[in-house]
Formats: C-alpha cells, sequence, structure tokens
C-alpha cells in the first residue's frame, strides 16, 4: 500500500508572497519544486503582481536554481507556469539532467534531456526518501 502524502509535510520554505514546495513526483527530476501563490484570488500568470513577479524571479529560482545545482548539479533549468489542473498561481522548477543521478540508491535518469520534460516515466517514492530531499534543499536555502 502506498503512503498518502500530506503536501503541507512538503513545504521547503514560506516567502512573503509563495510558498515553496517538493513536488511529490520527484521521479525522474530529482529536486523538482513548485512555488504557490499565496494571494487567493491569483488564478493563473497574467494575475501575478510586481511584488510577486519580483519575488519569484528575484528570489524564489535563484536560491532554489543555487541550492539544486549545489545539491544535484542539474544541467538545466526548466519553468512552467500552467494552472491547467490546479486553477491557482503557482510555477513549476524542474531540473533537467543529461546523465543519471543518484539519490538514496534510486537512479533518476532524465528520459528526454533535450526535449519537454513531459510526458515523462512516474515512479512513487517513500515519504522517507521525499522527507530526505525536502530537507537537504531545506538545508541549501
Amino acid at each position: 500500500m502506498l503512503e498518502k502524502i500530506n503536501f503541507a509535510d512538503l513545504k521547503i520554505h514560506s516567502f512573503q508572497y509563495w510558498d515553496l514546495f517538493l513536488h511529490p513526483n520527484q521521479y525522474p527530476y530529482i529536486g523538482r519544486c513548485y512555488a504557490w501563490a499565496k494571494r487567493a484570488e491569483a488564478e493563473s500568470l497574467i494575475d501575478m503582481n510586481e511584488a510577486e513577479r519580483n519575488e519569484l524571479f528575484q528570489i524564489i529560482i535563484p536560491a532554489w536554481n543555487l541550492a539544486i545545482t549545489k545539491l544535484f548539479k542539474h544541467d538545466l533549468s526548466n519553468l512552467a507556469i500552467f494552472s491547467n489542473s490546479a486553477r491557482h498561481l503557482h510555477a513549476h522548477f524542474i531540473p533537467r539532467y543529461q546523465e543519471k543521478r543518484i539519490f538514496a540508491n534510486v537512479e533518476f535518469t532524465d528520459p528526454n534531456p533535450n526535449g519537454n520534460y513531459s510526458p515523462y516515466p512516474k515512479k512513487k517514492l517513500s515519504i522517507a526518501i521525499l522527507q530526505e530531499i525536502k530537507k537537504q534543499i531545506e538545508n541549501q536555502l
């Protein structure tokens, strides 16, 4: 039986306008995260105000990128802002890898390192592994 994930347990850091979370689907993109706007009425990219934009692009993304570089030495960063399935302003940060990475005896291999990140193979990781990834990112911010 798979463990049920409590998304609040995946919160890495709270900023003034955004909360940074570890994405529960870490495979195959270890270090994948998302920032969730705190403002309830913000639904999509066009709703982002200047303060949210500045914090996201000047503070959060650079801090995340530096943390993932130190931890997993990713080759490229992808950013996605859709609001398709979750009708709320949020941004996905997807690290991309030319070569496999191994963490907690799990091999993470980017299936299409020079193309779109989706679709991708899914593999459920234990909550213990997710918490360890979260803790390491938290410690680097």
